[in-house]
């Protein structure tokens, strides 16, 4: 067990506790003693990183098990991203810097997923369309491991809507943990929708 001897009003303190989780949908029970009174405290692990990166899916190899893995392996929801609209007003008063509004939506696509959960990007497609403002087309996929028991667990974020404006994408996860699946499929959706906090 871990002690702070004392502690003064408006200090803090840090302290890394070890802990063993044994199910990401289970909260860790912690006790808390401040002045000889008992707090009871909860910890919910964030399933994101109940997965190991893992580089052995190759495209050929990942669309291979996909396949495998349709119905009710298989689940997908519908979001709205707009972490790449910053980026790209930012360039709107400086006609020296044009950025490739493809990329800048893969980067931060990217950055989102790779920050959020421990996740390996296998794969992105571009699309090929006359109108280089229509982003419709656009594919990232990841895959990743449960650590648990290394069940792959393989991820396809598609893209619709126009380069400028909030994007309709769709997230597909293809997991045999069917709990887990589901369960890392809405935290994926709840972190695309937040906003990026940015520090100036």
């Amino acid at each position: 067990m871990e002690e702070i001897a004392s502690i003064e009003p408006g200090q803090s303190t840090k302290c890394i506790p070890p802990g063993l989780l044994h199910h990401h949908l289970l909260p860790v029970k912690l006790a808390l003693w401040c002045n000889g009174k008992k707090y009871p405290v909860k910890l919910r692990p964030d399933i994101g990183y109940f997965n190991k990166t893992t580089s052995q899916w190759m495209l050929k190899s990942l669309v291979n098990k996909e396949s495998h893995l349709p119905g009710m392996f298989e689940y997908e929801r519908r979001c709205t991203f707009t972490d790449h609209i910053r980026e790209m007003n930012s360039d709107k008063g400086d006609s020296s810097l044009t950025k490739d509004k493809f990329l800048v939506i893969c980067k931060s696509l990217a950055v989102k997923m790779l920050s959020n959960a421990n996740l390996f990007l296998v794969s992105v497609d571009m699309p090929v369309a006359s109108n280089l403002d229509d982003a419709s087309g656009l594919r990232l996929r990841f895959s990743s491991e449960i650590l648990s028991n290394s069940i792959p667990c393989l991820i396809t974020i598609t893209i619709e809507g126009n380069c400028s404006e909030p994007l309709n994408v769709t997230i597909k996860v293809n997991c045999e943990e069917t709990v887990f699946g589901l369960n890392l499929l809405n935290r994926i959706v709840n972190f695309l929708v937040e906003p990026s906090i940015t520090h100036l």
